[in-house]
């Protein structure tokens, strides 16, 4: 067996004399390896933050110094907690199980043990999912006692806590209601089951997951929850069998849940039969956090992890990082970190803004629904039109100029930033993207629209 942990020390040993001690505390020190797959090292960051930069920033340096230790691992994956679930049959044999034993141990994903309703911060953005959560928590389906929302249909914006609230209610009926059956699984998780189970429906191995089996894991359960259901779009084998699967689960009293980042009337080529499915129980918007609402959230997180910083931070953070709550807990832990390495058990407003610093070149927290917005607001015309079908040339343009930003300003895969459009192939991302880049440095006009909308987002 490899030993991930005796390879890892000493890829440590190389990446540490090719970084700066600043940046080997914050990215690389706090990387965790699980396990390895198909000669790939999957490492587990503390947050999606963390994830995201070393992706960015030292992924490619991390596997040349993995190739110097000489071992069969020839590339890394960076995961979280959540994703974890795609790697358990693999982390339990890392941790010393036979593969037999792994097989017969393995569960639908784990709820992550923190995110549950008391450390849940509620405002007026989400107060309606918080409470719908509980309700459909304490009674899952269309138990007596308790208003009934079957299925539960939460959407909102990345990271503004839909995944927290999924694991909430999962946590609690482990804990109030073991003998029920639950299964989370992101949308990726359930495609990828199905086209498993395709592949072997005709295979002889008795233990190959088949159509039934796939049928079975999903049709047996008493609470369903399908996170990212967007993705959902285009693929109109998988909605046949997930309209059947939601037939059945609610036709027998059980509990089914749903996140998405839009409604369901937002779904590009989502079949009517399964739009109307997810409408008929109750729509549950999260929307971004008010200033008083951030600053809970940072007070919670600093109860909770016992961490102290002056209350001008505190303002200050909340004040930077509007949108997306992720962040805004991934920049209070820079702070606190950034503050240990230079011995100031007390942060204050200028060490915060040291801490930050490579975050001031573009606004933080910005995410693709701000952009559009700014877009929308610029060009007088609604999101349905910048992501839907309609080719005037004042939509076309307003849409192009969309992707053009989101492409520059943020992180995004070209497949996600498909999505976000209506299901756009990534080849239309790419398309869009390099006309505008063109036509800024030859149209004026083209350019000060461009320049102008910037100048928006960073207010």
């Amino acid at each position: 067996m490899i030993d991930i942990h005796k390879i890892w020390k000493e890829t440590l040993s190389y990446i540490s004399s090719e970084i700066t001690a600043v940046a080997y505390m914050l990215w690389i020190d706090n990387l965790t390896p699980l396990c390895v797959k198909d000669n790939t090292l999957i490492l587990l960051a503390p947050s999606l933050h963390a994830k995201i930069t070393v992706n960015k920033n030292y992924k490619e340096l991390i596997r040349k110094a993995l190739d110097k230790t000489k071992s069969s691992i020839i590339d890394v994956d960076i995961i979280i907690d959540e994703d974890t679930y795609m790697y358990a049959r693999e982390i339990e044999i890392a941790r010393g199980q036979s593969p037999a034993e792994a097989v017969v141990k393995e569960k639908p994903p784990q709820f992550i043990s923190r995110y549950t309703f008391d450390n849940f911060v509620v405002g007026e953005s989400n107060k309606l999912a918080f409470h719908a959560a509980q309700s459909v928590a304490k009674s899952p389906g269309s138990a007596e006692g308790y208003l009934s929302f079957n299925p539960l249909f939460i959407y909102g914006d990345v990271g503004l806590g839909k995944t927290h609230l999924l694991h909430a209610i999962g946590n609690y009926i482990l804990e109030h209601l073991p003998h029920l059956k639950v299964l989370y699984v992101p949308t990726e998780k359930l495609t990828n089951d199905y086209v498993e189970a395709l592949s072997n429906n005709t295979s002889a191995d008795k233990n190959a997951f088949t159509l039934r089996a796939f049928r079975e894991k999903y049709r047996n359960v008493d609470v369903l929850m399908i996170d990212d259901v967007q993705f959902l779009q285009k693929k109109t084998g998988l909605q046949e069998v997930v309209f059947h699967i939601f037939n059945e689960l609610y036709q027998g009293g059980k509990q089914i849940i749903l996140t998405s980042d839009r409604p369901p009337k937002e779904i590009g080529t989502l079949e009517d039969r399964l739009r109307s499915r997810f409408e008929g129980g109750l729509l549950a918007d999260i929307g971004a956090p008010n200033l008083e609402m951030r600053i809970a959230i940072i007070r919670k997180k600093m109860f909770l992890e016992k961490l102290a910083v002056n209350d001008d931070v505190v303002y200050y953070l909340a004040e930077q990082f509007d949108s997306n709550i992720r962040e805004l807990e991934g920049a209070l832990s820079k702070v606190i970190l950034y503050a240990n390495l230079i011995n100031k058990p007390y942060p204050d407003i200028e060490t915060a803004k040291e801490a930050l610093k490579n975050n001031q070149q573009k606004k933080v927290g910005l995410d693709s629904s701000d952009i559009i917005d700014a877009v929308c607001s610029y060009f007088h015309v609604s999101k349905s039109e910048i992501i839907g079908k309609k080719k005037t040339k004042d939509i076309v343009e307003a849409r192009m100029i969309a992707i053009y930003l989101i492409t520059e300003l943020l992180s995004l895969p070209l497949v996600t930033i498909g999505q976000i459009f209506g299901g756009r192939d990534h080849t239309t991302i790419i398309h869009s993207r390099d006309k505008m880049l063109t036509a800024q440095k030859e149209n004026k006009e083209v350019a000060r629209k461009i320049k102008d909308i910037r100048a928006m987002l960073s207010q």
